[in-house]
């Protein structure tokens, strides 16, 4: 006989086990059996948490089923496909750092939570906007939202795509340089850029910014439509989208990840295949020409020059340039 200690009769005693009930568990008929230790001696129910344990593990299993409630299993099992921690996760959703560790260990989510991992596990999409809002309010690392980019697969490289080009696409305006932004345009001018000069990250939105900019000036239109922010190390395309297109990349270009002088790079390698006859004359004048002033110099070099531009002196961080600004470039290209 199994013995262990009774609050009534104060001492080890045995006991033996009664088989019970219990129908309801709220709101639902769960109808699961459980086990009560109950004294030898004085014949009171007694606790034993071993068996309380197995009691509470067969109910809230019972009630997961029954009201849809996520497992632990399921949120290991969508941590591991996207190869996050416990702590990248919470920071992902928001919320207290030792949620999901609760839950992986059979804590049940309130109602609030159990809508949120169920939708991010049957929904990449959602789960992808969660993590970008994350990073875009430096919750998670660079190098966290990349790796959940990377884990995300072909299906969902096509959405973020879409999503991107949705994001970045309006009537045309004086953010955009009164023009319908061009992805294939971009694309293809990304790969000419890096078929050209040493181009990397860190110096890719100002080329670009140039290149749009100084057209504009010339043409009151700019070349590729895309709408630029103020930010601390100069002009960036809006929301960072310049991450998303670097993830996606594209037959004209790829995308490395090297080290120079110690440091850790991101590399744009042209696989010079762009066609330029998309691209009209005036375009590619003031395309090369930004080039031509540009090739010689590094991209801290670079960024200096761009904040000497009124455009990043007057706005705040990011805070949205308007092309009327063209008319103030400091750099000259003619």
């Amino acid at each position: 006989m199994n013995k262990t200690y009774c609050p009534v009769c104060m001492e080890e005693v045995e006991y033996t086990i009664e088989e019970r009930e219990i129908e309801n568990f709220k709101g639902y008929a769960v109808n699961v059996k459980e086990e009560v230790p109950v004294c030898s001696k004085c014949n009171e129910e007694i606790f034993v948490e071993s068996i309380e344990n197995e009691n509470l593990k067969r109910l809230y299993e019972k009630y997961r089923i029954m009201a849809g409630i996520v497992t632990p299993e399921e949120i290991k099992n969508f941590r591991s496909k996207h190869d996050i921690s416990q702590r990248e996760m919470v920071a992902i959703l928001d919320w207290g750092k030792m949620t999901i560790n609760r839950y992986e260990k059979g804590a049940v989510p309130n109602a609030s939570h159990n809508d949120i991992l169920k939708w991010i596990i049957n929904n990449e999409e959602l789960f992808l906007e969660k993590a970008e809002q994350a990073y875009e309010r430096n919750r998670i690392t660079e190098k966290t939202y990349n790796k959940i980019l990377g884990k995300a697969g072909d299906a969902i490289t096509s959405l973020i795509q879409k999503t991107m080009i949705s994001t970045l696409t309006s009537a045309p305006n004086i953010f955009n340089g009164f023009k319908k932004f061009d992805y294939q345009k971009l694309i293809h001018l990304i790969g000419y850029l890096a078929s050209n000069v040493d181009l990397y990250k860190t110096n890719l939105n100002k080329y670009l910014f140039y290149i749009d900019f100084e057209h504009f000036r010339r043409h009151v239109q700019s070349v590729t439509g895309l709408p630029y922010m103020r930010y601390k190390y100069g002009p960036v395309i809006k929301d960072f989208r310049y991450e998303q297109i670097l993830f996606l990349a594209d037959e004209t270009f790829e995308v490395v990840e090297t080290e120079e002088n110690c440091n850790s790079i991101t590399k744009i390698i042209s696989k010079n295949n762009f066609d330029l006859s998309m691209f009209e004359y005036s375009e590619l004048s003031a395309i090369n020409d930004v080039i031509e002033q540009f090739k010689q110099k590094n991209c801290s070099e670079i960024s200096l020059l761009s904040h000497q531009e009124k455009a990043w002196k007057e706005k705040r961080d990011k805070e949205m340039i308007p092309y009327d600004y063209a008319e103030d470039l400091k750099v000259s290209f003619v």
